[in-house]
């Protein structure tokens, strides 16, 4: 006696993520797998979460973690449109490197038989596979084994697995460096970006690089890492003479919101960065960022600047009061930081700098501005820093 086949799609889009169920279950139709005797064979059951299971992921309930919306306001300026199930790409493959279907989900094959074993089952909206300007990827991947005679079940939990980056230009800016163009680049291409340019360009998460040509002429303005979800937002002013950092005026389009927000599951970073003379670190003026400090590693007498945001341990960043140590700071350019991995450490030497910059004592500097003077190391706490620090400026 057949048994009905009910494919059921409920689509609830909320806080960035689709919540994918895949299970495997009797049925005559639709993507089955069997062995290789056609026992009981499984069906591809796509649903996405009901109501309650969307409460659940609010509250933090089954997924693990501290509620996304408890952490930072959610906003709805910067929305993005909720793409078509029916266009993610589905993938099964062999653990052997064999690929058995890639396509649209909506163009899968009617039925499937598969051999007991492992196989690796994807779907991702997109083909991500070099920086494109809008295109947010979402997607997930999991192993499932089939066992002959078993139900093999599996679960995606789909969230955005790019990250983007978004310049602004300020009209000092643009006027310093008529000549050139900006690109950004990652682990698998680079892309220019014109001043012309508003939107987001997406980019594989890791170490990114912004930078600047000219027909005769190239530098690194600065590398950041990028995790997945992030979206930051970097404006770039010039450091003119006379103080003028290049501001830009209200309408002329350089300048962006500030501060943290989270829009869906997305993190929303926005930061300025002052180029004006190539930064060396020569000067306070010209001090480099965390990101810039690898590239100097043995050069004594570096100005860097940054946000203090905690202070290190061996094995972790401390951010939160009360504070422990007083021999070292760690030091991030954007502020709030909790991630160690976005941190530089700063050894504070007994004296002066120490009594004035660590946080047992002061615990009011966390979240300040900082810039200090020193050798910069390769290793500080297992982070890129600076050791021993001259001099400092506290803002």
């Amino acid at each position: 006696m057949p048994v009905a086949l009910f494919h059921v799609l409920m689509i609830v889009f909320i806080m960035g993520l689709f919540i994918v169920s895949l299970v495997l279950t009797s049925s005559c139709s639709g993507l089955t797998i069997t062995d290789d005797r056609d026992k009981e064979p499984g069906l591809l059951l796509l649903s996405f979460a009901r109501e309650e299971g969307v409460k659940n992921l609010l509250h933090g309930n089954g997924y693990g973690g501290a509620p996304i919306a408890a952490q930072v306001p959610v906003t709805g300026s910067n929305a993005r449109e909720i793409p078509d199930t029916n266009s993610f790409y589905l993938s099964i493959k062999k653990s052997s490197g064999e690929m058995l279907y890639s396509g649209k989900y909506s163009e899968r094959p009617g039925e499937l038989k598969l051999s007991p074993g492992s196989y690796d089952v994807r779907v991702e909206s997109v083909r991500f596979e070099a920086p494109a300007f809008d295109m947010p990827c979402y997607s997930d991947s999991a192993t499932v084994v089939v066992e002959s005679g078993k139900v093999a079940k599996l679960s995606f939990l789909c969230r955005m697995s790019n990250g983007a980056v978004k310049l602004g230009f300020t009209k000092a800016f643009r006027e310093r460096f008529p000549g050139y163009s900006a690109f950004v680049e990652d682990s698998k291409g680079r892309l220019g970006y014109p001043y012309s340019e508003s939107r987001y360009l997406y980019l594989t998460p890791g170490e990114v690089f912004l930078k600047m040509k000219s027909v005769s002429d190239s530098f690194l303005l600065t590398r950041k890492l990028l995790r997945a979800t992030e979206m930051v937002t970097v404006n770039l002013h010039s450091s003119l003479p006379g103080g003028d950092t290049g501001g830009g005026t209200p309408g002329d389009g350089s300048n962006f919101y500030s501060g943290i927000l989270i829009d869906t599951a997305s993190v929303w970073l926005s930061e300025d960065l002052v180029v004006g003379e190539r930064r060396d670190g020569s000067t306070r003026e010209l001090a480099l960022t965390v990101e810039e400090i690898a590239a100097f590693v043995g050069q004594k007498g570096v100005w860097v600047s940054g946000y203090v945001a905690g202070f290190l341990t061996t094995a972790s960043l401390v951010t939160v009061p009360p504070f422990g140590t007083e021999t070292n700071i760690a030091v991030s350019s954007v502020k709030g930081q909790t991630d160690k991995q976005y941190c530089a450490g700063v050894s504070l030497p007994a004296g002066e700098i120490r009594e004035a910059l660590n946080l047992k004592s002061n615990p009011g500097n966390l979240g300040k501005r900082v810039w200090v003077k020193g050798t910069i190391v390769a290793s500080y706490f297992g982070l890129a820093g600076v050791n021993p620090v001259t001099d400092f400026h506290l803002e």
